[in-house]
């Protein structure tokens, strides 16, 4: 089974994020110049203070006619954030998004965020893994007989 380890190691770990004083506007940009679905919120000593994601800005914009863009990052962000540690396998990833119905993961080891992935790098990871297996099955089968 593969673990988160390893696939911030194939993705890279850098994190992407904003200060809880940033306004949505800012953090707006970071996602569109990233081209990602989230981003943590940290303070100044960049321990995590929520997670804000592309659901939580468009529920928070639901309704409202004129968009503001100084409403601060603080008023929208999931402020329970759920974090992985690096030797957790992706399946187990899989099952704590799928429970939580979200897409993004924090990867947190000995207080330190070292990552973030996402639903897409879980799914990416198992295929692969399942894939690999199938052909040495194959392989084995083909082999045999």
């Amino acid at each position: 089974m593969k673990t988160v380890k390893e696939v911030l190691e194939q993705k890279g770990s850098e994190v992407i994020s904003v200060s809880v004083d940033d306004t949505l506007a800012q953090a707006l940009l970071k996602l569109t110049h990233h081209k990602i679905g989230a981003v943590l919120v940290v303070d100044k000593e960049k321990a995590i203070k929520g997670i804000l994601s592309e659901r939580d800005i468009i529920r928070h914009m639901a309704g409202r006619i004129n968009i503001e863009t100084t409403v601060l990052v603080a008023q929208v962000m999931t402020k329970e954030v759920t974090y992985v540690k690096s030797n957790q396998t992706v399946e187990a990833c899989l099952q704590i998004m799928t429970t939580g119905r979200f897409r993004h993961l924090p990867v947190v080891d000995e207080e330190v965020t070292v990552g973030i992935i996402s639903i897409g790098d879980v799914v990416k990871a198992i295929l692969t893994d399942r894939a690999m297996k199938i052909g040495e099955l194959e392989y084995f089968i083909s082999n045999t007989y």
